[in-house]
């Protein structure tokens, strides 16, 4: 089984990935380096996502392609509907990969460390990942809440509710689903 955890700047992606997956190899995707040209690199590096996603198990990719259709029109200003293409094409084929959505009720308990996109906008952006998160064409989503008011929550709780979501969510691997047992191995003590 794959992961893409996804959610706004800061929202605490690397922590929960070590929290959650500590033996899944870790991808982390990230924005187009200043030199080359922005869409070129983020069509090659998303169709190598899908590509891997589809002819691999146990990754972890920290960042998604929901992420792309959040920051690109806004930063980058091009438009992603090849990426709504590419989507399209490898929905069924990541059928073995679980996108996870962390997000928050409350920004005050989170930290500008300059590296963010503007992080004056990341009431938007959530906005936005939420809103393409909905409306994406992936099988296996789940969104997971990462704060209780102003502090974020523990790992064991966040853990909790993961594994719950997974056993409530109708995980679909190629044509047929995981038996809850291997679910509940995966998250033991949930």
């Amino acid at each position: 089984m794959n992961y893409v955890v996804m959610g706004i700047d800061r929202i605490g992606k690397d922590t929960f990935i070590e929290n959650n997956f500590p033996s899944h190899k870790k991808i982390h995707l990230t924005k187009p380096p200043k030199d080359v040209d922005p869409l070129i690199f983020s069509k090659t590096e998303y169709c190598d996502y899908f590509c891997n996603l589809m002819k691999n198990d146990n990754l972890v990719y920290n960042r998604g392609h929901i992420d792309e259709f959040v920051y690109a029109p806004i930063y980058r200003k091009y438009s992603t509907y090849w990426l709504t293409i590419m989507e399209e094409e490898f929905a069924q084929s990541v059928a073995n990969t679980v996108f996870i959505l962390l997000y928050t009720d409350n920004f005050d308990m989170m930290v500008d460390d300059g590296l963010s996109h503007d992080f004056n906008r990341k009431e938007e952006e959530q906005e936005l990942f939420h809103k393409y998160f909905d409306q994406s064409k992936m099988i296996n989503k789940i969104k997971i809440k990462v704060n209780d008011g102003k502090m974020y929550r523990h790992p064991d709780a966040i853990r909790h509710d993961l594994g719950a979501a997974l056993r409530e969510t109708p995980i679909i691997k190629g044509d047929k689903e995981i038996p809850v047992e291997v679910l509940k191995s995966m998250f033991s003590g949930n």
